[in-house]
């Protein structure tokens, strides 16, 4: 997992979408448990709380469980979640898409508008 301190994306929500990621992926199976706060603090050189953050956000979206004095596991659904999700972000691009066509905005303006939103966060 690879964190960029210098970037301008908080690094709770660089933790969140790393997580994502390999769940996406398959690499965090279902009910597998993930690094517990220290651990990965300790392995990251980040903050104990940044880590915390961005457990709990995981879990608030469904993503993943913890098991009082157990650790933190990888929800069974956390994949689909996360597939539904990208899904619904794919539908409200191609309606955005739409719209624009509709309104005759050339394409590389949409592009443009597209790298920029995308590029917002950095």
């Amino acid at each position: 997992m690879m964190i960029d301190k210098q970037s301008r994306i908080p690094v709770y929500e660089q933790l969140v979408e790393a997580f994502k990621k390999e769940i996406v992926l398959g690499i965090r199976e279902p009910d597998s448990m993930i690094p517990s706060v220290r651990s990965l603090s300790v392995e990251l050189g980040i903050n104990p709380n940044t880590v915390q953050k961005a457990y709990l956000e995981l879990e608030r979206r469904g993503i993943t469980y913890s098991v009082p004095g157990v650790g933190r596991f990888v929800a069974r659904d956390g994949a689909a979640i996360l597939k539904k999700d990208l899904g619904e972000a794919e539908e409200l691009l191609q309606r955005a898409v739409e719209l624009m066509k509709r309104a005759d905005v050339p394409l590389s303006e949409i592009t443009k508008r597209v790298q920029d939103a995308y590029n917002s966060k950095e």
